[in-house]
């Protein structure tokens, strides 16, 4: 377990899966406040409830990440609340897939809006606020999809966006003692890996090195890590977390 007593963190696409984990996770390490944002307001209520049921350490707000004037006003928010950003962990993400010749302009705009975009909008919000304390963390969900996949040119394209920004904010916020590195996640054991007939699950473990699918916890447990002070000098690196996938 880490500290981060006094730290107000942020995650984005908080509702369910490894948002909710990666929030749970700094909740449970003793963050002073956890801002969780999505656009599914029902699931971000229900999940914001059972991980703080009196809700004094929390704050959900329904956002669109993907259009910057709803994320600044969900900054606002969080401002008006915690006064200030320690931890932005951009987890938001979208897939619409279906090979390139037939992906619509909208189903690869719209990938790239909430992945990449959203991720740059959000980073906007909390950049300048960090510099002046000379102390932040910016932690992005890359995937092992950066590298290629059929049928995701969209979001392969924007997963391999997020390590670019990862790299280049790391080299401009270096000297402030601010970290920014992202998370590439294999197969994650999330409700969407629920829908992959049996079948093509058992092809899809035959490939994994570990033969198993990686837990929303575990990929919590590598963003706590990289928030903390321990890993204060690890900055503008992608890590994978794919049980071995290369």
């Amino acid at each position: 377990m880490y500290s981060f007593k006094e730290k107000i963190v942020v995650v984005t696409g908080a509702a369910q899966g490894l948002g909710a984990a990666m929030a749970k996770r700094f909740l449970e390490d003793g963050a002073a406040g956890v801002a969780l944002l999505d656009m599914n307001s029902e699931t971000l209520k229900a999940t914001t409830t059972q991980l703080d049921p009196d809700g004094t350490r929390t704050l959900a707000m329904t956002c669109n990440v993907a259009e910057s004037q709803s994320v600044e006003e969900a900054f606002k928010q969080v401002m008006d609340r915690f006064e200030k950003v320690d931890i932005l962990i951009n987890n938001a993400g979208i897939t619409r897939d279906t090979l390139a010749h037939k992906m619509t302009v909208e189903q690869f705009d719209s990938v790239v809006q909430v992945s990449l975009n959203g991720a740059f909008y959000c980073v906007q919000q909390v950049i300048n606020g960090m510099k002046e304390r000379e102390w932040g963390r910016i932690i992005s969900l890359s995937s092992l999809a950066a590298r290629g996949n059929v049928g995701q040119s969209n979001y392969s394209a924007a997963k391999a966006g997020i390590i670019g920004l990862t790299k280049t904010l790391a080299l401009e916020l270096a000297s402030k003692n601010i970290t920014v590195n992202c998370i590439a996640p294999g197969l994650i054991n999330t409700d969407i890996i629920k829908t992959v007939p049996d079948k093509q699950m058992e092809v899809f473990l035959k490939t994994i090195p570990m033969h198993r699918l990686g837990e929303p916890e575990e990929v919590a447990n590598l963003a706590a890590y990289l928030a903390s002070d321990e890993a204060a000098y690890i900055s503008g690196q992608c890590i994978k977390i794919a049980g071995g996938l290369q």
